[in-house]
């Protein structure tokens, strides 16, 4: 009778379990948000397009919501197109089917199609649709290649060897470098980088994974040490083309000028191109204008310069007379300046006490400039335009929430994707008056019936009475008479915004440890973006301080509330966040249960020169600042449970610093538990990350919940 007693309890039990585990996130399944598939502008004309249930191309006319079909699904069958999905306009009469490898011309009513190119897609690094450009890297070099005047692949630039880099972007991807080359904007020339490593020192990677374990050396200049050297090469496609061989020059840049240089922007003639260029301390910049076809340079444009740091990310937008949009935080906030062509200043066009986030274009008459900005909410996104000559700014997209735009070549329409906490996804029609013409889309919860913790986006002040925005999603159902611990998510570094006022913000893993019962919270500190300069630079040469205060007021604010436990509080981050964790729990071991963190600098010494000197300085300008930062001097402070994780092939944040951390925590007999990801780079991804998720759910509902 017990026996029977036990499996009907048990079954009863797994049952109730297998109920629970239905209705929480399940890590091996995909979670759509509704979308509509194709939806773009048709090029020139205020018409898009879309796919339909029945996989045509429709045409819509904005103005009366009329639809036609551009290209029937049958006919894309008869073209041999295998899939109509990730079209690309390639003017407004024809489309190009990446998967299929074919452009297809409607004229008249009229469907013709054709290959595009036979080059393999996986090395085509870089292309120029329009003009038929590919730039092609395999392992002979970096090539380029075009169908429009049928030529073989001609190598870009012969100039290569033993540490020298094509084809990738250079000074570790800093400063919105994410591209090799640069296509001119008629195909005429390809501006390219080359980058000579071969002075920065050797730093050793072990592949466990070979029958005797092998090393792999990359270059890695750490602060203080040598940096590379990097040039900019011009690629004559005409030239090229009739000798039948590389025809280049190198850009006549100058150290002197700075070192790093980024923003490389081609003149909307071909004459001319631009480099901006950064010293090694990057607190001075110049945007200097060069002569293509000789190198030459010609002139400085445009100087900045800043006690703490520059950082110049953006291109310069040109104006059909020739004069410019520049993106600076000069006065505070990152804005734009127009200056004509000889780089004097007309007038700053955008005022405010807020960031620009993204620019998306002028009208064909030049009198208006669209972007988006936070404006008075820093968590918010909203669409917004200025008139060029009265500076008036007027906002078209004002609900509480992200928006993120797309904009009709003439701008006269754009469709606008909203989100905010409650709501997935709601795509509208609008007009550049700011005018709701249509709902095209509402999203329903991509979860269905499934109970997700609430999310409450708020700010609170930290001691110097700056406002921090937090986000805190509390468990489903939650009872507000008893206590949950919290899991405390973190990151706090330049260049972030975690908190934001979108659907799922947080990504799906903090919302499933809102379903398994903690109180998730997370704060943007100073020292993160989208808030102006001052609360973005003030961490400079004193990484950790400023950042871990205000955390700590956001502690402080937790442990005011009723339904918090104060006794259970876990942490968790990543890179930036990984520092920031170790930061607090040996800055303030009596506050915290337990700690989590992956890929974590522990001694900016070891970081890269790009970055790490841009906030710090060198190690021998800024000994004082490197020295109160290193985590391994106060790892012996350490009281709770420690989970430090890393990638064995980390290529930014290095492991010897988490191996550094290990060999001390021994010296001072402090226990940890060390996982290393022996295959993975920075991050955990692909399948693999459900392995991590689950370990941090383990460690957490051991040391944090106490389970």
């Amino acid at each position: 009778m017990k026996n029977k007693i036990a499996l009907i309890f048990c079954a009863v039990t797994f049952f109730l379990v297998a109920q629970l585990f239905a209705q929480t996130i399940d890590f091996k399944k995909r979670y759509i948000i509704d979308n509509i598939y194709g939806l773009s502008w048709r090029p020139t004309m205020d018409q898009y397009s879309y796919i339909d249930e029945e996989q045509n191309i429709k045409l819509v006319n904005p103005k009366n919501g009329k639809e036609t079909i551009f290209i029937a699904n049958a006919s894309c069958k008869a073209h041999e197109i295998t899939s109509v999905y990730g079209y690309q306009w390639l003017d407004a009469n024809t489309l190009y089917f990446p998967s299929s490898n074919k452009k297809v011309q409607v004229i008249n009513g009229k469907v013709t199609s054709s290959n595009f190119t036979d080059v393999e897609h996986d090395n085509v690094i870089e292309k120029s649709i329009e003009n038929k450009i590919f730039i092609i890297k395999n392992k002979k070099g970096v090539f380029v290649q075009s169908y429009l005047n049928d030529f073989k692949p001609i190598l870009l630039c012969p100039d290569t060897g033993k540490n020298i880099v094509f084809g990738e972007s250079v000074h570790r991807s800093e400063w919105g470098i994410n591209e090799g080359q640069y296509i001119s904007p008629k195909g005429n020339f390809i501006a390219f980088y080359r980058m000579d490593e071969s002075m920065v020192e050797d730093y050793p990677l072990i592949n466990s994974g070979t029958p005797i374990a092998t090393v792999e050396n990359i270059k890695y200049p750490m602060a203080g040490r040598t940096s590379h050297d990097v040039k900019v090469g011009i690629f004559d496609v005409a030239k090229s083309v009739k000798n039948g061989k590389s025809s280049y020059i190198y850009i006549k840049t100058d150290k002197k000028d700075g070192e790093f240089l980024t923003n490389v922007t081609f003149s909307p003639d071909e004459k001319y191109i631009y480099i901006s260029h950064l010293n090694r301390e990057q607190n001075h910049s110049k945007l200097i204008k060069y002569e293509v076809t000789t190198g030459a340079k010609l002139q400085t444009l445009i100087e900045e310069r800043d006690s703490r740091y520059v950082e110049p990310t953006r291109r310069m937008i040109f104006m059909k007379n020739g004069s410019f949009l520049w993106f600076s935080d000069r006065d505070g906030w990152r804005q734009l300046f127009l200056y004509n062509p000889e780089g004097n200043l007309i007038k700053k066009v955008v005022n405010g006490k807020f960031d620009i986030i993204e620019y998306y274009g002028m009208d064909s008459d030049e009198k208006n400039i669209y972007f988006t900005a936070s404006l008075e909410k820093p968590v918010n996104q909203y669409v917004c335009k200025v008139n060029l000559e009265t500076t008036t700014l007027e906002c078209l997209a004002h609900s509480d929430g992200v928006h993120r735009p797309v904009f009709s070549d003439s701008k006269n329409y754009f469709i606008d994707y909203f989100s905010n906490p409650t709501t997935p996804r709601l795509i509208t029609l609008v007009n550049n008056k700011g005018r709701s013409l249509k709902t095209l889309l509402e999203a329903k919860s991509p979860f269905g019936n499934m109970k997700l913790g609430d999310t409450k986006i708020f700010a609170i002040k930290n001691k110097s009475g700056d406002t921090l925005w937090c986000r805190m999603i509390t468990p489903p159902n939650m009872d507000v008479n008893k206590k949950y611990p919290v899991f405390l998510y973190v990151y706090g570094g330049p260049h972030s915004q975690l908190v934001t006022n979108q659907y799922l913000s947080g990504g799906l893993f903090l919302e499933f440890m809102a379903q398994q019962g903690y109180v998730v919270f997370t704060l943007d500190n100073r020292g993160t973006q989208n808030r102006g300069a001052d609360f973005e630079k003030c961490i400079h040469r004193n990484l950790g301080v400023r950042e871990v205060e205000d955390q700590m007021c956001g502690v402080e604010y937790l442990k005011s509330l009723p339904f918090v436990d104060a006794n259970r509080i876990g942490l968790d981050g990543w890179s930036y966040g990984g520092f920031m964790v170790l930061s607090l729990i040996t800055e303030h071991p009596e506050v915290f249960k337990a700690a989590s963190c992956g890929g974590p600098v522990v001694n900016w010494e070891w970081y890269e020169i790009m970055y790490g000197e841009r906030y710090m300085d060198t190690p021998q300008e800024n000994p004082i600042g490197y020295e109160k930062s290193n985590i391994i001097p106060k790892i012996k402070n350490v009281k709770c449970p420690l989970l430090v994780m890393h990638g064995a092939q980390d290529h930014t944040v290095v492991q010897q610093h988490t191996l550094e951390l290990l060999r001390q925590a021994v010296t001072d007999d402090i226990e940890l538990e060390y996982f290393v990801y022996t295959t993975h780079d920075h991050n955990v991804i692909g399948s693999e990350r459900r392995h991590l998720y689950n370990k941090l759910l383990r460690f957490h509902n051991q040391n944090t919940k106490g389970e």
